[in-house]
């Protein structure tokens, strides 16, 4: 794997030539210091989500690469078939263009790079979004493989801002238990692209829901295999793969705010893609302070407000292979927009940057 180093930030400009130059430099050094470490230690409380300042998700400048996934709620457009499950916009245009505009608007505070999103009617309405301010002026171009579900509707898409060179899809299946039956994952896209000479592979996902129904457990379980063959396959190639997205699963490595534990291996299935342990992903979610860790909400006794951490967990996960690990420099969990307006889930956010692998930071401490 081969990962340039970036180069060094130039210098800002004086405000007046007639000041002292140490003295400048000195005091500019410490208010950049301040006002860096108040960004970094802001964080949302998990009982009642509130929007950080405009400018703490600022994507950081030079060669870094920042990945998002976010289930977006069934971003539709209102028009024609929406599938067979009924949700709040369904068939009303004007509801549906307000909603890709709420969604516009918490994408771009992420500034991310690549944005895997789950719960996309179609190509149409992906584009529709990557139009739509503040993303339109942000350079993102929607690609969008038809997926099979054709209960829901849904579909994964990405918006990118850097060159995609391929995108595709698995129809592989997978054993259901030992019932003889197979599954598949319906709802899945794979992005080619290169980063720092390295090749990537994004692969996002959208599995089975209900994490505590036992009559899905061997499904979702066939889904995670299928994936897992994706990622050995892309490993063996010679690329680098990251997994994102929606597994309406647990991961009893890293419990989430709520200490959910799941009733399948999915989380451990996926991450073990290789032949050793040498190539197991891993997830980001160690990086995050436990009380951060949820990524969805739902509304157990329907009245509409998040009543604390039991409404809360972490179903969406981002795994990355390991040798893009040690580049990892950030992580957030973002819980800026009320969750009961839509969407449902919170986006998960990572920042990759070249240079010495040793500056990776260490995981949040566990309680």
């Amino acid at each position: 794997m081969k990962i340039e180093p970036s180069s060094n930030a130039r210098v800002a400009r004086f405000a007046s030539a007639r000041r002292v130059a140490a003295c400048l430099v000195a005091v500019g050094l410490v208010a950049l210091a301040a006002l860096l470490g108040s960004a970094a230690c802001r964080q949302p409380p998990a009982q009642a989500p509130s929007a950080p300042a405009a400018d703490s998700l600022a994507a950081p400048r030079g060669e870094a690469l920042r990945l998002a996934t976010l289930n977006a709620e069934f971003l539709f457009d209102g028009q024609g078939s929406d599938g067979r499950v009924d949700f709040a916009r369904s068939g009303d245009v004007e509801a549906a263009r307000a909603y890709v505009r709420r969604v516009a608007r918490l994408l771009g505070r992420l500034e991310a790079d690549a944005i895997m999103l789950q719960e996309v009617e179609n190509e149409d309405v992906l584009r529709r979004l990557a139009h739509t301010e503040p993303l339109a002026g942000m350079g993102y171009r929607a690609h969008f493989v038809q997926g099979t579900d054709r209960f829901t509707g849904q579909d994964v898409g990405l918006l990118a801002r850097v060159p995609v060179a391929e995108t595709g899809r698995t129809d592989r299946r997978a054993s259901v238990g030992s019932s003889g039956e197979d599954y598949g994952v319906s709802k899945n896209l794979y992005a080619r692209l290169r980063w720092q000479s390295t090749p990537l592979t994004l692969i996002g996902v959208h599995f089975l829901a209900r994490p505590d129904d036992a009559s899905r457990e061997a499904k979702r379980e066939a889904q995670a295999e299928v994936i897992r063959r994706l990622v050995a396959r892309e490993q063996r190639a010679g690329r680098v793969p990251v997994v994102l997205g929606d597994f309406n699963d647990f991961d009893a490595a890293t419990p989430d705010v709520a200490g959910s534990q799941p009733i399948t291996d999915v989380l451990q299935t996926v991450k073990r893609a290789g032949p050793g342990p040498a190539d197991n992903l891993q997830s980001v979610m160690p990086r995050v302070a436990r009380d951060q860790r949820y990524t969805a909400f739902y509304d157990r006794d329907e009245d509409d407000t998040v009543d604390g951490s039991g409404e809360l967990s972490a179903l969406d996960h981002l795994l990355v292979s390991p040798a893009l690990l040690p580049h990892l420099k950030r992580v957030r969990y973002v819980h800026g927009h009320d969750p009961v307006q839509g969407p449902d889930h919170f986006p998960v956010v990572a920042t990759f940057a070249p240079g010495d692998a040793s500056a990776a930071p260490r995981p949040a401490p566990r309680e």
